[in-house]
């Protein structure tokens, strides 16, 4: 029966049951006999046939390619709908051809496949207010977005929630860009007539994104943690990413780790947040965990960037850095703005003294999420690296605006400045600031403690460390007190403390050598106490033989006297 289809009707069917290759063949040879006979196709077809072949270019990611015939598509409609070619008898255009504004929304996909964002939100402009549909507003909103366009991006997102009430990928924006919770609750509740069933957990959701759009973090958490242990979203997830991805942003990477883990655990193919787990596993050189993980999602796709950036940095651990640059720039090019992708690159490049690229990357990083402290980190240490201190006391300024002066901010402030001698009492007070109640940030804490130290303040250190160690125990807490100890003498205590940092990690050279130079100070003690004891135990005997020994001899003298003189008596 397809058979006796026109050429025309066969390169649809090609395009319906997805021969996109086929399509792209056929429609072009096709193409070709309609230039040449204006009988083989009527301009709705060869505006259709253009169409199609875009289409399939698309979805083969020749984009390029696929661009070049949406704009001949755009171009022959326009030439059709003035010389009336393209329309029904009734004026409007034929149902069966692709309308207009899918046209240019696929023309902004393939703009956005080669970069070209600024092309890519002209076509989108182009559409008509009346007939953007939510998914072009959506693209809008989030082009509006990226370039700090704010106003038109809510304007953009509130249209689509608007019609889209549970589009949660536009009421996340919504929240960064500073739109309040309630009003994006009666904006969800008018669009659906205020018929929210089964949606007690719908507050807790927004408010728990409420606060990660206001980088409050330690709310973030008790809001996701609330929602997976009291409402019926238990496990989900997506939501136990974004809880990941909050204590990652924190720095509390322990706890980062875990919730990632459990998400990958309860869904295998899972690529969100893979990367922040690649990074969290990479930091604490967990090669094994690390090489399981690259090669899972290498397996699920090798068209994401969060698979290569996993791959990115296994090589990279590994000591193969050609290995991971590509790996890197492979998943930058699958996704620009892809942070973890940025953040490894430059990472790989400021080891290999590339420090100008390296700053690069990281700078591109700090444009997308200036939320990040990585990206911040990076910058500073191209820039002293470079020995441009002033330029890193700059971003190190900036830094801690960005992430509302928390502890790490602080500390990498504190770092910046302890470089310059006369910036030493200002970096001390970040520190104190940092280091200060149970909840301190513990390379605060070191750092502090160790300028206390240098400073001849002993005994304050010691006290800051002590106070830390009731809310932590780590390796490098017990050694430094331990050390401290040492030096003013109090040998069992520091010995005791050096005992403990080992068992926390048996590898400490620092502890190790420390407790090793005790035992060595101890044994030599008890060597020369034993050597004197000896000494006292002979010299006594030495010095007490004389006398007695006299005495034994006078003794001897004067018996042997009487009885000379007794014999010399009884002789005469």
């Amino acid at each position: 029966m397809s058979a006796s289809k026109g050429l025309f009707d066969q390169l649809k069917l090609l395009y319906d049951q997805g021969l996109y290759s086929n399509v792209v063949e056929f429609g072009g040879l096709l193409t070709t006999i309609g230039e040449h006979s204006m009988d083989a196709l009527t301009p709705c077809q060869a505006y259709q046939a253009k169409v199609f072949q875009a289409d399939a270019l698309l979805q083969m990611k020749e984009f390029r390619r696929a661009e070049t015939l949406y704009k001949q598509a755009l171009s022959a409609r326009k030439h059709y709908l003035k010389t009336r070619l393209i329309k029904s008898p009734d004026g409007s255009e034929s149902g069966d051809l692709t309308c207009e504004v899918e046209v240019k929304y696929s023309l902004h996909k393939c703009y956005m496949a080669i970069g070209q964002h600024n092309q890519a939100l002209s076509i989108l402009q182009s559409v008509i207010a009346k007939q953007r549909t939510p998914k072009i507003n959506e693209a809008l909103g989030r082009l509006y977005h990226q370039q700090g366009m704010e106003r038109p991006a809510i304007a953009a997102y509130r249209e689509v929630v608007r019609e889209c009430p549970y589009a949660l990928e536009s009421i996340k924006p919504l929240m960064q860009l500073g739109v309040k919770t309630k009003e994006i609750h009666e904006l969800v509740l008018d669009a659906t007539n205020g018929s929210q069933k089964q949606l007690d957990w719908f507050p807790g959701y927004l408010a728990a994104q409420a606060a990660l759009a206001n980088k409050d973090y330690g709310q973030a958490v008790k809001e996701f943690k609330n929602l997976d242990e009291r409402t019926c979203l238990r496990g989900a997830v997506t939501l136990l990413v974004e809880q990941g991805r909050a204590h990652y942003w924190a720095g509390e990477m322990d706890y980062a780790e875990r919730v990632l883990h459990r998400a990958a655990s309860s869904q295998p193919q899972l690529l969100a947040g893979m990367d922040c787990l690649a990074a969290l596993l990479a930091a604490q050189g967990k090669i094994r965990e690390l090489e399981a993980l690259a090669t899972r999602l290498m397996g699920v796709s090798e068209e994401a960037p969060e698979s290569w950036v996993a791959m990115g940095y296994f090589s990279h651990l590994t000591k193969k850095s050609p290995r991971a640059v590509y790996f890197a720039h492979k998943a930058c090019l699958l996704d620009t703005r892809n942070v973890e992708a940025l953040l490894l690159k430059g990472s790989i490049l400021q080891d290999l003294k590339k420090l100008p690229d390296a700053k690069n990357h990281y700078t591109e990083a700090l444009q997308i999420a200036s939320y990040r402290y990585e990206a911040h980190k990076g910058v500073i240490d191209c820039y002293l690296g470079l020995g441009r201190q002033r330029e890193a006391v700059t971003v190190a300024t900036a830094a801690c605006k960005q992430l509302n002066n928390s502890p790490r901010a602080l500390t990498l402030y504190a770092t910046v400045l302890m470089k310059e001698p006369l910036s030493v009492a200002r970096a001390k007070n970040l520190l104190e600031k940092a280091s200060t109640g149970p909840g301190g940030h513990l390379p605060a804490v070191y750092m502090l403690a160790d300028l206390l130290d240098r400073e001849g303040n002993a005994e304050r250190a010691v006290e800051i460390l002590r106070i830390q160690l009731q809310h932590h125990s780590t390796c490098q807490l017990h050694q430094m007190l331990a050390d401290l100890l040492a030096k003013n003498n109090e040998e069992e205590k520091a010995m005791e403390h050096y005992s403990i940092a080992l068992s926390l990690d048996p590898k400490n050279e620092v502890a190790l050598h420390g407790l090793q130079k005790m035992e060595q100070s101890t044994d030599g003690m008890d060597a020369q106490y034993d050597l004197e004891m000896e000494e006292v135990g002979s010299g006594s005997v030495g010095r007490g033989s004389p006398p007695q020994q006299e005495l034994e001899d006078s003794e001897t003298e004067a018996v042997w006297s009487d009885g000379d003189l007794n014999l010399v008596g009884s002789s005469n």
